[in-house]
């Protein structure tokens, strides 16, 4: 685009020049012994975000080909799931399980808010021989952080997997698949990991790999959304990918995450998401802004306002920041409808050279817009209270 705007979309986000400049050079060679080193490197780095001793698979798809991955590998037909429904992507989730006719079993929650785990513990009660649970770890539509090490847990007591849609959590804050025995978790290249989309990525312990062959004589997988077939194709001496890879966006993603661990550090990653979410949210609050979800479970990935009281939309916002400023914020969708507004933290949008313009555009549209008299910097009271040079 020749104007680009500043993203504060939750996912595709600005991404930082090393992996700009990775995806620009020429298309590498799927069989080139530099290209397959890179690969390995790459996969190597991944284990260090995912905190995995167990493969991590890139497949040429969005996240959403990787969660398919996933429930195809790990449910078949007639399994009964227990599915946490509680934002925009729970229902996501819960279609897909659907199309591989699995039985739901729906744990309903408030859409911004955690799921209540008392209300999954009872229904594991009332349905105690359930085959799994899905959940989405962190729910992108509305900002909140589901507690997927106590769901495994329940899922665990019962002997039963869990499966996590981490698509926006994955690298954005702590999640240790091993420590907590997640089963099967899936992501994406372009939200955390701060890469352009194109891949989705997934990871399975030795749990999942038990159900996956002994279902195999019975489940309907397909191929290419099949743990199975990636799995055997990385075991061979030559060519260990079922299809031709996504080799630029694999060369893209090994430049993010190097910058990621080596530059930034996971930790200090983290600590920048989670900086810039204090900061935002604090701004925001500041100049009459509530946000949707409570403190104690909001994602550091994204936050999520509602509409000021002298708003009658959210979308009044949205425009006014993509016209006047060239900045993209998201809405949602479902019963937030125009609702709230949805700003990310991952990318460049978790810095303070994008921070500050935001939260200052914001001020300025209800001064202009609105006729509410702000103090100029009334947003930035989060700032002043926690500098940071990100």
């Amino acid at each position: 685009m020749a104007n680009q705007p500043k993203l504060f979309t939750p996912g595709p986000v600005d991404v930082f020049d090393e992996t700009l400049a990775a995806l620009s050079r020429p298309v590498p060679y799927m069989m080139h012994p530099e290209w397959l080193a890179l690969q390995a490197e790459t996969s190597q780095m991944l284990k260090r975000v995912f905190q995995t001793e167990n493969g991590v698979f890139m497949a040429t798809s969005p996240g959403s080909g990787a969660i398919e991955t996933g429930i195809a590998s790990l449910f078949q037909a007639g399994d009964q799931v227990v599915a946490v429904r509680n934002g925009i992507f729970a229902e996501r989730l819960i279609q897909i399980l659907n199309a591989y006719r699995c039985e739901v079993i729906a744990v309903e929650g408030p859409w911004g808010q955690a799921i209540d785990l008392d209300k999954v513990a009872d229904t594991l009660r009332q349905h105690p021989d359930i085959d799994g649970i899905a959940v989405v770890g962190n729910e992108t539509g509305t900002g909140v952080r589901n507690p997927i090490r106590e769901l495994a847990a329940l899922a665990h007591e019962r002997d039963a997997p869990i499966f996590v849609d981490a698509v926006s959590g994955m690298g954005g804050y702590d999640i240790p698949t091993d420590k907590w025995k997640l089963d099967v978790v899936a992501t994406s290249s372009n939200k955390a990991l701060e890469m352009a989309p194109g891949l989705g990525i997934i990871a399975a312990n030795a749990r999942a790999w038990e159900i996956v062959e002994r279902k195999t004589p019975t489940a309907h997988r397909g191929w290419y959304y099949n743990l199975s077939t990636w799995r055997e194709a990385l075991q061979r001496p030559v060519f260990p990918f079922p299809t031709t890879p996504a080799t630029t966006s694999i060369a893209g993603l090994h430049a993010s995450l190097k910058r990621i661990l080596e530059v930034e550090t996971l930790e200090g990653h983290w600590a920048r998401y989670a900086w810039a979410q204090r900061v935002v949210r604090t701004g925001l609050r500041a100049i009459g802004f509530a946000m949707l979800t409570p403190d104690d479970v909001a994602s550091p990935t994204v936050s999520t306002a509602c509409k000021h009281p002298e708003m009658e939309t959210i979308e009044e916002l949205r425009d006014y920041l993509r016209d006047e400023h060239n900045t993209l914020i998201s809405t949602s969708g479902g019963p937030l409808l125009g609702q709230v507004a949805r700003i990310s933290h991952m990318g460049k949008a978790g810095t303070q050279a994008y921070v500050v313009p935001l939260l200052l555009a914001v001020e300025e549209f209800l001064r202009v817009k609105k006729g509410i008299a702000l103090p100029l910097g009334a947003s930035l009271v989060g700032l002043e209270a926690e500098p940071r040079w990100y």
